[in-house]
């Protein structure tokens, strides 16, 4: 929902013209979505019980894989950066940052669904 209305307040600014109809969809979006996650919530829980959903090894997974990957982007990250700027680079567009965030971001994620169930 905060990301609705950034992206209705950026588009406004860029334009000039702040477009106040979208707050509806945005807000009755959230809204719809909620009550959706309740009532799945609701109904898992009557299924399982209380069965939990992590086990310490998949905590102590978790974890492991998260610290592996942290230091393995951080000096991927480091050795792309040097060699860039061997190269001669010395100006990376904000555009390319944004990219190489969420392909992180999205690297991450995968992983860790994939060791959640391992």
């Amino acid at each position: 929902m905060i990301g609705g209305f950034l992206g209705s307040y950026v588009i406004g600014k860029e334009t000039g013209h702040f477009r106040f109809e979208v707050v509806l969809p945005i807000v009755l979006g959230a809204f719809f979505a909620f009550i959706i996650f309740m009532v799945l919530s609701r109904v898992k829980h009557k299924r399982e019980g209380n069965v939990p959903e992590y086990d310490e090894r998949n905590i102590v997974l978790i974890q492991k894989y998260l610290i592996v990957a942290l230091y393995t982007i951080l000096i991927l990250s480091g050795i792309f950066l040097i060699c860039l700027y061997a190269m001669g680079i010395k100006s990376i567009e904000t555009n390319l940052l944004l990219i190489y965030l969420f392909c992180i971001y999205l690297l991450l994620g995968i992983g860790t669904l994939i060791t959640k169930k391992i």
